[in-house]
């Protein structure tokens, strides 16, 4: 699981802003859902506040503690995040993401087709 995290958390720079990608596709329970989420939290929290935009990938299972898990990881985040956005998003996943973002009483985060698209838009949100 480790080398999943290791090689799922991507951090990045773009015209001089910082970037963390979380891909969490290939996560298959919630044990790996919360050893991702605690590992992001790590990341994340070396930025200072409202200093990093997120790309997150879609989830590729849901059940109740799983958005337990993402809501809780959501509302950790939002001090540290700009504006974030989501890649690999269909039907069904938007679903799970809508109900996640209600859950953390935050506004959904808009999906893109591809991490490239979604990084163009994060560079056009403001601080």
């Amino acid at each position: 699981m480790e080398d999943y995290i290791k090689n799922n958390i991507e951090e990045f720079q773009r015209d001089g802003k910082n970037f963390i990608y979380f891909n969490i596709a290939g996560l298959s329970d919630n044990d790996q859902v919360e050893r991702f989420a605690a590992a992001a939290k790590d990341v994340i929290t070396k930025y200072p506040p409202k200093s990093v935009y997120v790309i997150t990938s879609r989830v590729t299972f849901f059940d109740t503690r799983t958005k337990e898990i993402c809501s809780d990881w959501i509302v950790f985040n939002k001090p540290y995040v700009i504006a974030s956005a989501l890649v690999s998003i269909n039907g069904i996943t938007r679903m799970v993401a809508k109900s996640i973002y209600k859950k953390a009483e935050r506004d959904l985060a808009p999906p893109f087709i591809n991490r490239d698209e979604a990084v163009a838009w994060l560079l056009t949100q403001n601080e």
